[in-house]
This record gives structure tokens, C-alpha cells and sequence, in this order.
């Protein structure tokens, strides 16, 4: 029988082990660049916002066990300025209801990543999944947003779907 630490490690080893075999498999695509380019600046974009939103206006707690600082105000504000983002620079050829769609799912799958990355720490009871960043969760808290979408993108795109930067 499996201890509920072992499970966790595993599930923590398979997270980060899928993003980067989604990611060697998609780096054969010729849309790699574009694949790239686009979830790094749309977990920025839901990071950034995410972030000034809950501190401008605060609010209740979304999971204040897991992660303390993220706020119903920060979430939604992590998925409406992405969607005027993907509205004006990715997804002009588009129709608006697959925008806010997609932004929206791609949103909540960020900010999903987020707090998976913070739960993984809590359990672990680090503040810090590493040194290399000091003060900012460490590293795995700059690509916890990014892992996730990679996945996720990389399984719907598996699946046929094609985004903009699919051909």
C-alpha cells in the first residue's frame, strides 16, 4: 500500500513530467514557436492581472489553506483582462464566443496550475519550492500556470482541436 506521501510525490513527479514530454512532442510541430509564445504571455497576462486585481481590491479568500493570498477579485480579474488580450492580439480572426471560450477555459486552467503548484508546497510544508527565487515560491512558481497549460493545450490538441496557431 501506497502512503498517501508517496502518492503525492508520484502525482507531483507525473505533473511536471507530462508538461515536458507534452512540450518535447509539440517542439517537432512547426507552430512551436507560436505554441510557446502564446502560453508563457497568456500565464503572464493571467498571473499578472490575477495578482493586481486581488491586491487593488481584495476580497474573500479562494483557498485560503492552500494558497493565502489569492482572491475571488484576483481570479476573475485573471480571466477578464486575458480575454481582451486574446481578443486584440491572438484570436482577431475569430469568432468573439470562441474568445472568451477559450480564454476563459485557458483562464481557469492557468490559475488551476497555480494552486496545484501551492497545494504541492503545502504539503510538503515549504514555502519555497526552491532557492533560485528567493521570495517568489521559487521556480516551480513560474512555471506551475505554464506546466498546466501545456497539458492541457497539448492533450486538446491531441484531440483535434484546432487553435490559431494549429494548421
Amino acid at each position: 500500500k501506497l502512503s498517501d506521501i508517496s502518492v503525492v510525490k508520484i502525482i507531483c513527479l507525473l505533473y511536471v513530467t507530462f508538461a515536458f514530454i507534452f512540450l518535447n512532442e509539440m517542439s517537432q510541430s512547426r507552430e512551436f514557436i507560436s505554441f510557446i509564445f502564446f502560453i508563457v504571455f497568456f500565464t503572464m497576462i493571467v498571473d499578472i492581472s490575477a495578482y493586481f486585481f486581488g491586491s487593488i481590491i481584495g476580497g474573500p479568500k479562494i483557498m485560503p489553506n492552500i494558497s493565502p493570498n489569492k482572491t475571488v477579485a484576483g481570479f476573475v480579474g485573471g480571466i477578464i483582462v486575458p480575454i481582451f488580450f486574446c481578443t486584440v492580439i491572438f484570436f482577431k480572426n475569430s469568432p468573439i464566443s470562441n474568445i472568451i471560450y477559450l480564454s476563459f477555459i485557458f483562464s481557469i486552467i492557468s490559475q488551476f496550475g497555480d494552486l496545484i503548484e501551492s497545494g504541492f508546497k503545502r504539503y510538503c510544508f515549504v514555502k519555497d519550492s526552491s532557492n533560485l527565487i528567493p521570495g517568489h515560491g521559487g521556480i516551480l512558481d513560474r512555471l506551475d500556470s505554464i506546466f498546466a497549460l501545456i497539458i492541457f493545450v497539448s492533450i486538446i490538441k491531441l484531440l483535434d482541436y484546432n487553435f490559431f496557431f494549429v494548421v
